[in-house]
């Protein structure tokens, strides 16, 4: 999915119906829209506010339109902001603008954490981490972070194990 061109087009709807909308958004879409990684995706994750109908409406027109995935557009990840650290909110960039869509990620640092987290869960994220190339203070402070979001008494055993193989991809050890 071309993701600048899904956005895009997500304006012009929207200005047809004369709404304004903003939202944020976390993972590889954030990433591609900001030229750290230039993979593929087949969605965005929007982390904030839940999608109205209108913006449901708006998505969909945009997914028959250019033959995406009903969920393109999607709020999968919304809860991880319960996860992420106090004041994420305020820690967000514009990373899209048109005159009726703003698009906001959440910062770098949490990137990173969520990155971080996901790649504790599943291996698919460690490309993205290496191309966010976090600095090694960014990496232990993620660590330790991820180190508390689970209650497994395992959990900060296993963390500190994939922050160690990141390390060594990263060229840190």
């Amino acid at each position: 999915m071309e993701i600048k061109e899904s956005l895009v087009l997500l304006n012009i709807y929207l200005k047809k119906k004369k709404i304004k909308r903003s939202f944020v958004i976390c993972g590889g879409a954030s990433l591609i829209l900001q030229g750290i990684i230039a993979r593929t995706t087949k969605d965005i994750d929007i982390v904030a506010p839940p999608i109205d109908d209108a913006l449901r409406e708006a998505a969909e027109s945009v997914a028959e339109d250019l033959g995406l995935d009903s969920h393109w557009l999607n709020c999968g990840p919304a809860s991880i902001v319960k996860d992420l650290k106090v004041g994420w909110d305020k820690r967000v960039q514009i990373i899209f603008k048109e005159s009726n869509l703003i698009v906001y990620s959440i910062s770098r640092e949490d990137l990173i954490f969520s990155k971080f987290w996901a790649l504790c869960d599943r291996k698919k994220d460690r490309q993205d981490l290496i191309e966010l190339r976090p600095s090694l203070d960014e990496l232990n402070i993620a660590i330790e972070y991820t180190k508390t979001k689970d209650g497994n008494p395992s959990w900060p055993e296993w963390v500190e194990m994939q922050g160690q193989i990141l390390k060594k991809d990263l060229g840190y050890e």
